[in-house]
């Protein structure tokens, strides 16, 4: 399993219509974060959730679009063996009238604002590879550790 240390703490306010999943990936780039813990909340004007179907090895998705509070979002940066950055966040989102629904975040739609906070991991890499019994990407077990 990866074992790191807490880094950086990256900060940023995303604004109106601005893409969630995007600008997360792009603030990381252009901060040189390559792990992270990330944690989110504030409003959107859209979002699609997903529930991943063992059975099928798909996701249901639904797409909610009307003032939401993003009450709780999380998940993890990494990266997969080519480099590339992945990102997998889970979000509970909230209507006007205080029904909740949570998820897979797919894609959403900063309403007023989003904060976002990305917890740099250092000390490892977090690598994700795609395992064909489950249909989704898990964390590789091995993992280099820094010297201290």
């Amino acid at each position: 399993m990866p074992v790191g240390a807490l880094g950086r703490i990256v900060v940023v306010g995303l604004r109106p219509k601005e893409d969630v999943v995007s600008r997360i990936l792009s603030v990381a780039q252009e901060r040189s974060v390559d792990y992270a813990i990330v944690q989110a909340m504030g409003t959107l004007s859209k979002v699609v959730l997903g529930f991943y179907d063992g059975e099928t090895k798909k996701y249901v998705t639904k797409e909610l679009s009307d003032h939401l509070e993003l009450v709780s979002c999380i998940g993890s940066l990494a990266k997969d063996s080519t480099g590339k950055q992945v990102l997998h966040l889970h979000a509970t989102v909230s209507d006007r009238n205080l029904n909740v629904l949570g998820g897979h975040l797919v894609e959403a739609q900063v309403g007023y604002l989003v904060e976002v906070y990305l917890s740099e991991v250092a000390g490892t890499e977090l690598v994700k590879i795609y395992d064909d019994s489950l249909g989704l990407m898990v964390f590789k077990e091995n993992t280099r550790l820094e010297e201290s």
